[in-house]
């Protein structure tokens, strides 16, 4: 009676395992690489590092991700990690500068003070002269090119 106790009892952490180990792992495999085969020129991913790019390129294994303007690394498909829109937060911080620029609006319609208005005046009548001086630099920098330096001396042996 004892050995078919013992064999219950591997049979019993056996199907726990299976069912809290493997097989949650096989739906996890499954569902990446089912992401894997999705992915198509110009979607936005998030490495297994945690670099972001853009697909610019794909392979048979490998997909090539576009990470900084004109910086291109290519990476095994199974190292992304998952397929990510940077574009959705983007709009929200648009909103956020949109909104705080509307509240500006209101500041601008109040009236100036005395204060205010002599200092508007200073600035326009320094205006003008910092102009005349700025076109003089300008002008003057257009005139000479940059030179190179100087190559450097070949070493002696």
């Amino acid at each position: 009676m004892g050995g078919a106790t013992i064999i219950v009892w591997i049979l019993v952490f056996f199907g726990i395992f299976y069912f809290l180990a493997i097989r949650p792992q096989r739906r996890q495999r499954q569902q990446h690489a089912e992401m894997v085969g999705m992915l198509k020129k110009g979607d936005e991913v998030v490495t297994i590092g945690g670099m972001f790019g853009t697909i610019t390129a794909i392979g048979d294994d490998w997909v090539e991700l576009e990470v900084a303007k004109r910086t291109r690394v290519r990476y095994l498909k199974r190292a992304i990690s998952s397929i990510t829109s940077i574009d959705e937060y983007d709009e929200e911080e648009e909103d956020e500068y949109i909104e705080s620029g509307e509240d500006d609006e209101e500041y601008e319609d109040a009236e100036t003070t005395e204060d205010d208005a002599e200092y508007d005046e200073d600035e326009e009548e320094g205006a003008g002269e910092a102009d005349e001086e700025s076109e003089e630099i300008v002008d003057e920098a257009t005139d000479e090119t940059p030179k190179a330096p100087d190559a450097p001396e070949a070493p002696k042996a």
